[in-house]
This record gives C-alpha cells, structure tokens and sequence, in this order.
C-alpha cells in the first residue's frame, strides 16, 4: 500500500505547498514577471555594437592624413640649381646664362628671406619712397641685393669663360649668404 502513495507524495513535493488563499479576494490575481530584459535592451546592445563595428571600419578604411610638403631649403635649392648652371655653361649662350643665374638668385631671395624679389626691381623694394611704414625690415636686405643685382644684373657675358665666372662668382655669394 504504501508503494502506491510513494509517487504521489513525491508529485506533491515537486509542485509545493497547496496555494493558500489570498487575504483580499477583491484584489486581482498577481502577473507573473517573466525573467530578463524587454525587447529595447537588445534593441540598443545591437545598435551599441553596430556603431562600434560601423566606427572600426571607418577609421580602418578612411584615408591617411596629407603628409604636409616638405620645408623648402633654399639654399640647397640654388646651390644645385647653380651647379646644374655651372655643368652647362660651356653648351649654351652666355647670355642665357646670365638670365638662369639671375632668376637663380631671385627665387633664393623669394624663398630665404620672404622679399617678392623676382616680381619688383632692386629699386622698387628698397627705394625709401616706395616702401611702406611696415615694410623697413626690408632695408636690412638692400646692401645684399645690390650685391646681387651686381651678379644678377652683370654686362651679359662675352663667352663661355666669362658666363662660367659669373656662375661661380655667384656660388662664392650664395655660400658668404649661407654664412
């Protein structure tokens, strides 16, 4: 006999207690709250890891920063670009070598000291009357660009010989300059 109750007490203790009844009948009966997060949740964790994939992706695919240019070195600028004159002053013109040696000097004075040298004449940027008040920096400048103007501005040479002096002539300048 007691083989028989055996599985019912042990169904009873699965299922517990026998429900009691409420104390307040008119009140209703308590919902159940089902374990875990609502819907939202994972809603916002998806969103949460697509932005971090979406921001992952951008920066491993965007493009690299602009290397900025790099900084002029004047002076070794018109060094080459005088000896390159130099190499071939005995194949062209002396006077076309007078002209390269001249634009030469201008753009290391553009470039080295920051003077619109190759847009104005000796005389516009240094003449007293035609500078402005903020412009007497430029004076500092004057003794080095009749100087020069001496190399730049020369008789136009006769022959080769001579167009290779001025060359070098102007790389003995440009190398006191760089002192």
């Amino acid at each position: 006999m007691f083989g028989v109750f055996q599985p019912m007490l042990a169904q009873q203790a699965r299922q517990g207690p026998p429900p009691q009844p409420l104390p307040h009948p008119e009140l209703p009966e308590p919902v159940l709250v089902v374990p875990g997060p609502e819907w939202w949740v994972y809603a916002a964790a998806a969103l949460l890891v697509l932005i971090l994939l979406a921001l992952v992706v951008w920066l491993l695919l965007r493009p690299a920063r602009a290397m900025p240019p790099p900084m002029k070195k004047p002076y070794l600028a018109a060094m080459n670009r005088l000896r390159e004159i130099l190499a071939a002053s005995g194949q062209q013109p002396p006077a076309k070598t007078a002209a390269e040696v001249s634009e030469t000097l201008r753009l290391y004075f553009l470039d080295r000291y920051k003077i619109p040298a190759p847009f104005r004449t000796t005389h516009e940027l240094f003449d007293g009357s035609s500078l402005p008040a903020t412009s007497h920096r430029l004076q500092r400048y004057a003794p080095l660009a009749s100087l020069w103007d001496q190399l730049a501005f020369a008789p136009v040479p006769a022959d080769a010989r001579e167009a290779t002096d001025l060359v070098q002539k102007a790389i003995r300048y440009l190398e006191e300059d760089r002192a």
